[in-house]
């Protein structure tokens, strides 16, 4: 905690759009006012860090003694797809929710499995639907769903089981 401190906010974002002007000139701002810590809420995509805003105006605060903090941002959830990745910011992010968002899955024989899905479509029919299991094959990165991995099994308009490794 910190008692004493001050908060100064910076806008940076119009209704739809970051321009990247903005979010440099603020962090000039923020570092010309003498602030301690810079937050920043918000990412890019990864960029090179000559042509990296967030990057660049992070580095001139580093070399003030400013303690530069950025989210991860949303891009995930392949392998390098955060933001804010220049090693003198700390980059922060969630690997999990804080939430149990359950979903129930019935099967044919009326069993019924309750599990968790972030994703229910407006236009959801309960119907019976047949399964696929994406390990069958006995290929890991199937079984994980990584990228274009499956691309030769017939998973459209099926329920889609996987494995987490953890």
């Amino acid at each position: 905690m910190a008692p004493e401190a001050h908060i100064a906010m910076y806008k940076v974002c119009n209704n739809d759009d970051f321009p990247e002007s903005a979010i440099l000139a603020a962090m000039d701002i923020a570092i010309e006012d003498g602030v301690d810590v810079l937050s920043l809420s918000l990412g890019l995509g990864s960029l090179p860090f000559f042509d990296d805003p967030i990057a660049l105006g992070a580095f001139a605060a580093i070399q003030k003694g400013i303690f530069v903090s950025c989210s991860a941002a949303n891009a995930g959830p392949g392998y390098s797809t955060l933001s804010n990745e220049a090693p003198w910011i700390l980059t922060v992010g969630a690997s999990t929710i804080d939430r149990k968002i359950v979903a129930s899955a019935k099967l044919g024989n009326g069993a019924e499995y309750e599990g968790e899905s972030l994703f229910q479509p407006k236009d959801f029919i309960p119907q019976l639907l047949p399964l696929v299991y994406l390990g069958a094959n006995g290929v890991n990165t199937t079984a994980l769903c990584f990228p274009r991995s499956l691309k030769n099994i017939d998973v459209k308009g099926k329920v889609r089981i996987s494995v987490k490794e953890h």
